[in-house]
C-alpha cells in the first residue's frame, strides 16, 4: 500500500512539474517588450556602429508596436550581426524579466587603405573593415600601388593565413608595419602616411621633419626602425629636421641621406 502511495505521489509531482513548465513556457512565449536593449562598447573614440545599425539587423519592417520575446532566435541574431565588418564580438540574450539584450564590441582599426578603386580599414588583428559615412577614424593612411579588393580578403585575418600565403599579398606587409607603428607611441605620433611606390617600396611620410623616408619592404622591420631612431637622435638632432629631403633605410647598417639644396 505504501509503495502504491509513493508511486502515486511521485506521479502527481511529475505531472505537476510538467504542467508548471508548460505554463512557464507558454508565459514566456507570450512575453512582450517594447524594444531590444542595445549596449555598444565605446571604450575607444570609434563610432562605427550605433544603435540604429544594430536594430536594422534585428527588427523587420513589420516589427512595430508589441514584440514577442519568443519570436527572436538568439543564435540567428548573433550570426547575422557578426556579418557586420565593424563588429568584433556580439552577444544576444533574453532575460527572465522579458528583455532582449544585445551587447556589441567594435573592431579597432589601425590603418586605412586607399587602393585603386576603394577604401577600407585593417583592424588590430588583421581583419578588413568597410568604411562608413557615419564616422571616419583618424589614423595611419596607406595609398599608392595597391590593388587588392576588399571582397578578396575580408573573410580572412592576417593571423588566419598560412605563412606561404602571407608573402603573396601586400596587405599583410602593410598590416605588419601598421601593427608595429600602432604599438609604439613615438612612431604612432610621427608616421602619418605610407606610400607604396611603383617598385613596391614603402615610403613613410612623417608629421615632424620635411623629408621622405624610403623604407623598402618589411624585411628587418624592427632593425630599420631602430636604425632610423638612432639617426634621429644622433644625426638630425645636430643637423636639424629639415636638412635632408630623403632618408633611405634599404641599405644594411646605414642611412643614406639626400641633402636638401633649396
Amino acid at each position: 500500500m505504501n509503495k502504491i502511495l509513493s508511486i502515486s505521489l511521485w506521479s502527481l509531482t511529475i505531472i505537476g512539474i510538467i504542467v508548471l513548465l508548460s505554463f512557464v513556457n507558454k508565459t514566456r512565449q507570450q512575453q512582450t517588450f517594447k524594444a531590444p536593449i542595445v549596449k555598444i562598447d565605446y571604450e575607444t573614440e570609434n563610432r562605427f556602429v550605433d544603435e540604429a545599425d544594430v536594430l536594422k539587423d534585428v527588427l523587420n519592417a513589420n516589427d512595430t508596436g508589441i514584440l514577442y520575446l519568443d519570436s527572436f532566435n538568439v543564435t540567428d541574431l548573433e550570426r547575422k550581426l557578426s556579418k557586420n565588418s565593424s563588429i568584433k564580438e556580439v552577444q544576444v540574450f533574453k532575460t527572465v524579466d522579458g528583455n532582449l539584450n544585445i551587447e556589441v564590441k567594435q573592431r579597432r582599426p589601425i590603418v586605412r587603405i586607399f587602393s585603386k578603386n576603394e577604401s577600407y580599414y585593417i583592424d588590430e588583428n588583421g581583419n578588413l573593415m568597410l568604411t562608413t559615412s557615419k564616422y571616419t577614424s583618424r589614423l595611419l593612411v596607406v595609398s599608392g600601388e595597391i590593388n587588392e579588393p576588399f571582397i578578396n580578403r575580408y573573410k580572412f585575418s592576417y593571423a588566419s593565413l598560412e605563412d606561404s600565403l602571407k608573402a603573396k599579398t601586400r596587405l599583410d606587409d602593410i598590416y605588419k608595419m601598421a601593427k608595429f607603428i600602432d604599438e609604439s607611441e613615438f612612431w604612432k605620433a610621427q608616421i602619418e602616411q605610407i606610400y607604396v611606390n611603383k617598385v613596391y617600396d614603402f615610403e613613410l611620410v612623417t608629421k615632424v621633419g620635411n623629408h621622405k623616408i624610403v623604407f623598402g619592404g618589411v624585411d628587418n622591420l624592427e632593425s630599420k626602425f631602430e636604425k632610423l631612431m638612432f639617426f634621429y637622435k644622433k644625426g638630425l638632432s645636430k643637423t636639424g629636421w629639415n636638412e635632408y629631403s630623403e632618408l633611405n633605410l634599404k641599405y644594411k647598417n646605414q642611412v643614406v641621406c639626400t641633402k636638401r639644396y633649396n
